[in-house]
């Protein structure tokens, strides 16, 4: 699988850098290292930096992760906000992941501007 994850504490959140090839598999790979170590740490917001990513979900995959898969996944609902920071070009897809993932009940917004999301994650 060419994925790697690289999770940091911060200031009241977990920040989660995701590098390799965008996949199902990957991005649930990625929820289980990060909602362990949000667990671990008693931390539940995390951003969550998918800029290094290659590749991108189709609409079909999209709404399977971010509808069923993710939050199903053990552990998600102790997430209380989750900013995902993506590359500009990638917003319109990455706004139908908010808007699915929001739907299953999940505090999810997406930005393509790192202070705006840290400033979310905090406020």
């Amino acid at each position: 699988m060419d994925f790697q994850v690289r999770v940091e504490a911060r200031d009241g959140y977990v920040e989660a850098t995701l590098m390799g090839v965008r996949t199902p598999a990957t991005l649930m790979a990625a929820a289980e290292q990060v909602t362990g170590v949000c667990n671990e740490l008693k931390i539940f917001k995390v951003l969550i930096d998918v800029r290094k990513m290659r590749g991108k979900l189709d609409t079909l995959e999209t709404f399977d992760v971010a509808g069923h898969k993710i939050p199903q996944r053990p552990g998600m609902r102790l997430i209380t906000k989750s900013a995902i920071l993506d590359l500009p070009p990638n917003m319109d897809r990455i706004r139908f992941f908010e808007t699915v993932a929001v739907n299953r009940g999940l505090n999810v917004r997406v930005f393509d501007d790192e202070a705006a999301a840290v400033e979310w994650l905090q406020g």
